[in-house]
């Protein structure tokens, strides 16, 4: 009787087994819309390291929200469309200054599946004091209802005064609904805030839990839910670039200084469509409740402002990537001016060629970002666009108050982009997100006074030194520029 070396056996098996690895995950890529450059990165990962690429692809490759969110996404999306289908203002052609952005509007509804809303009243908080001030007020102030979704709640400070705030709104009998993210909310999960909330009968939900062994064609641990929004008795709304934490006492501003942020205070039409998508988010999570969506109010609401706005919410749940097609709308769109705030400028090569071919147009842009961020890769990445960027005429500044963290837009002094996307692929391509497009000349002002005061801070990239910047500095920005994907 013959008795098999177990080494070729061994040695057949694994080869058989790599080649299934790469064959299985070439057939992946291929059947899944990929950019082609991620396309061929995947591949050759895999063929040269079949099993770590096979991992990284399980974990990174795809953007899975885990089985139960996508079936309960499936069973709302069909009540989501329907919502934005119904007019929440009167019917009518759009005003006069409004008609040469109709096609930019239209893009925007259809990305978002949310309408157009006119009427609304929008205040710019350009400050975390004055922020947290007001919401706290509206939470005194409460009647019926408050729903909160945020990407990091972190004790101390502001955060106490609002959560203080919270449960004397539920003592007055005011249901209360937190959603929070499961990673950049993690310690105060563990927290005696979070157990006191609770125990006063306060619902608290987290979004995306990260769970062991989740990434096998589950859920992918890095798609996070980013939103900041509150809602306060269906007419009072509020999102922007804040979390729920004190600027000055969170762990970061140790390193980088305090986090410098705006939010918007909304009231009118556009409330609804925050309303609709927190329900949304609320309703996919396991223990959410999507009843809610289907007793959403469907009447005409009271229009205080002159705003036009369209919410457009954006997240891993479709092929759509409604902010990327937003963004390169308003670019391409923009006549005379751009003035972009965003902490985080790693942008595709798709949105790095429209800034160009603007500035080239002769349109004057300014972008305004941290002089350092909270993430050394990103601020190391962010450099490497810069040499084509000043080259063609763009002004760069350096923000040296703090790490600037308001994700803001300016086009044209006609209208802005305003919420919590950064100019990254993450905010882009993976997390959940909320943009708001603004027509409103009041607002307009007020944004351009805010980019200015950040400009008063900022020191300018200047060309000549920058080109004789030191070579070391160079193969940073080069290294980091590789890894800008999953940044």
């Amino acid at each position: 009787m013959t008795v098999l070396d177990p080494l070729p056996v061994f040695g057949a098996t694994a080869a058989i087994v790599q080649i299934g690895i790469i064959a299985c995950v070439i057939l992946r890529v291929i059947l899944t819309r990929h950019p082609p450059g991620s396309s061929f990165a995947w591949i050759l990962l895999t063929t040269l390291l079949p099993y770590f690429g096979f991992i990284l692809y399980l974990l990174f490759g795809e953007r899975p929200i885990g089985q139960i969110r996508a079936k309960r996404f499936r069973l709302v999306l069909q009540q989501w469309k329907q919502l934005a289908k119904h007019k929440l203002t009167p019917t009518g052609p759009l005003p006069s200054n409004l008609a040469r952005h109709r096609t930019l509007i239209h893009l925007a509804t259809r990305m978002a599946n949310l309408p157009a809303t006119s009427g609304n009243k929008v205040e710019l908080l350009s400050s975390a004091d004055a922020t947290f001030a007001s919401i706290v007020h509206d939470i005194e102030h409460a009647k019926e209802s408050i729903d909160l979704e945020f990407y990091i709640w972190a004790e101390g400070g502001y955060a106490d005064h609002v959560a203080a705030a919270l449960l004397r709104a539920k003592k007055r009998g005011i249901r209360i609904r937190i959603l929070v993210d499961d990673f950049g909310a993690r310690n105060f999960l563990k927290s005696a805030t979070y157990n006191l909330l609770q125990s006063e009968g306060i619902a608290i939900s987290t979004a995306m839990p990260m769970r062991f062994l989740r990434f096998f064609g589950l859920q992918r641990g890095d798609l996070r839910l980013h939103r900041k929004t509150v809602v306060i008795d269906h007419r009072i709304g509020y999102t922007g670039s804040l979390n729920m934490i004190d600027p000055h006492t969170y762990d970061v501003a140790n390193t980088v200084g305090p986090w410098v942020d705006a939010m918007v205070r909304l009231t009118g039409p556009a409330v609804r469509s925050l309303e609709t998508t927190f329900l949304v988010d609320w309703a996919i999570q396991p223990d959410g409740d999507p009843s809610d969506l289907q007793q959403l109010k469907q009447n005409l609401i009271e229009q205080p402002g002159e705003a036009t706005i369209v919410a457009v919410p954006s997240g891993p749940y479709g092929s759509k990537e409604p902010n990327l097609h937003l963004l390169l709308e308003s670019i391409n769109a923009a006549r005379f001016s751009i003035t972009i705030t965003t902490p985080y400028f790693v942008p595709n090569e798709v949105l790095a060629t429209a800034l160009l071919n603007a500035a080239y147009r002769g349109v004057k842009i300014t972008l305004i970002v941290p002089a350092v961020a909270d993430s050394s890769a990103v601020t190391w990445a962010a450099r490497r666009y810069f040499d084509d960027l000043l080259s063609a005429g763009i002004r760069i500044l350096l923000y040296h108050g703090g790490l600037l963290h308001t994700k803001s837009i300016a086009v044209d002094d006609e209208y802005a982009l305003f919420g919590t996307v950064n100019f990254d692929n993450r905010s882009l391509h993976l997390n959940f997100e909320m943009m708001l497009l603004i027509f409103d000349r009041e607002f307009i002002d007020n944004i351009n006074k805010l980019h200015l005061s950040y400009a008063e801070k900022c020191s300018p990239v200047d060309p000549d030194l920058w080109y004789h910047r030191p070579l070391i500095e160079r193969l940073k920005e080069g290294a980091s520029y590789l890894i800008s994907p999953l940044l």
